[in-house]
C-alpha cells in the first residue's frame, strides 16, 4: 500500500478529512490546551440569573437584566433608572420611543408597564400591559433595584 493511500485510510478512520493539515507534536512537546467544556461555553451566552426571577417573568421573554445582560428582542433593563427612553446605544428603538421624552423612574415605568401603547403610541413593545397593581409595583421595584446593580 502506498503512503498517500495509507495516510488517507488512516485519516478517514480517525475522522480527519483528507487534505486536512494535522499537526504532530515532537517528543517532549507539551500537549495543546484543552477546549473548554461545553457547559462553560453555554454559560457565556446565558442571560444573567436575575433574568430568571419569577417577578421578572413577564419581561424575560424579550429583556435581560443583571450584570452581563444583553439586548435581545427588547433592550437590556440594566441601568434603566434615570435613563432617557430610546437612548441605549446599539439598540434600534422605534421612532416613537426615541421621541417620547420619557425619563425612566418608578412612576414612569409603572405607567408604561400598565399600558405601553397608551404611554408611547407606536412603541414596538407588543406587551399588552399589566393590570395588577401589586404585581406591577413588585416588578418596578425589582427592575430598579436589580438594574442598578445593588
Amino acid at each position: 500500500m502506498s503512503r498517500p493511500l495509507w495516510f488517507g485510510l488512516a485519516a478517514a478512520l480517525c475522522g480527519v478529512a483528507v487534505g486536512t493539515v494535522v499537526a504532530l507534536r515532537s517528543a517532549g512537546e507539551a500537549p495543546p490546551e484543552p477546549l473548554p467544556p461545553p457547559a462553560a461555553v453555554v454559560a457565556d451566552i446565558r442571560p444573567p440569573e436575575a433574568s430568571f426571577d419569577p417577578v421578572f417573568e413577564p419581561c424575560a421573554h424579550c429583556h435581560q437584566i443583571g450584570r452581563g445582560a444583553r439586548s435581545a428582542t427588547g433592550p437590556i433593563l440594566q441601568g434603566l433608572a434615570g435613563r432617557k427612553a430610546g437612548t441605549l446605544a446599539g439598540y434600534p428603538f422605534s421612532p416613537a420611543m426615541q421621541a417620547s421624552g420619557l425619563i425612566w423612574d418608578a412612576a414612569t415605568l409603572d405607567r408604561f408597564i400598565a399600558a405601553p401603547q397608551a404611554v408611547v403610541p407606536g412603541t414596538r413593545m407588543i406587551y399588552a400591559g399589566m393590570d395588577d397593581e401589586n404585581r406591577r409595583k413588585a416588578l418596578v421595584e425589582f427592575i430598579l433595584k436589580t438594574g442598578s446593580g445593588s
